[in-house]
């Protein structure tokens, strides 16, 4: 079986190749840990401090507001995440990162991060692409919130999440898509 530690690498020289010493250094410093379903990743109120990278399983980042349930992002295997205001910001996180199945995290601590960034310029390329992917994505969603209905805005989960839909509960992706589990059965229903 593969290292986990290689599939991180492997996914961080797809968006950005590194050099041989930085790859050589970047393996050094990764960590795996293992999550159970329903167990918390990173919890809101604490400052995110690692890069983190889905090895196998499913994750999700939620909060809740008002009584309410919404669900950022879901992170399926191969995606890196972080809680981004906190991790660049040393700001605590409004928001969790909870583990949907079973699930293998590899991450890489902040500081260790920043000494990579430092130390080698085909890491600091590689955190440049990875947060202009981040900023992208958070933008693409606000859009969708902002200018989709709500079965627009279940037509384009169905394009970026749809393959995962067994592996997501309704009432998560109702969370999603910043509507009620009904309204989300509605939806289903005039499909």
């Amino acid at each position: 079986m593969k290292e986990k530690k290689s599939d991180f690498l492997e996914k961080v020289n797809n968006i950005s190749p590194l050099s041989n010493d930085a790859s050589e250094e970047l393996i050094q410093h990764i960590q795996t840990n293992s999550y159970k379903k329903g167990e918390l990743i990173h919890t809101n109120g604490r400052v995110c401090r690692h890069l983190f990278f889905v090895e196998s399983g499913l994750a999700k980042h939620f909060y809740y507001h008002n009584g309410n349930h919404y669900v950022l992002r879901f992170f399926e295997e191969n995606n890196f995440f972080i809680a981004t205001d906190s991790f660049f910001n040393d700001l605590p996180a409004e928001y969790s990162t909870l583990a949907l199945e079973e699930t293998t995290i590899s991450h890489l601590a902040y500081d260790d991060f920043e000494l990579l960034c430092q130390k080698y310029h085909s890491f600091e390329s590689f955190a440049r692409k990875f947060v202009s992917t981040v900023a992208y994505t958070a933008i693409s969603n606000l859009k969708g919130l902002l200018y989709l209905d709500a079965t627009e805005r279940y037509a384009k989960f169905l394009k970026e999440y749809g393959h995962l839909q067994q592996r997501i509960s309704l009432g998560d992706t109702a969370g999603f898509l910043g509507i009620s589990q009904v309204s989300l059965s509605r939806i289903r229903a005039k499909k």
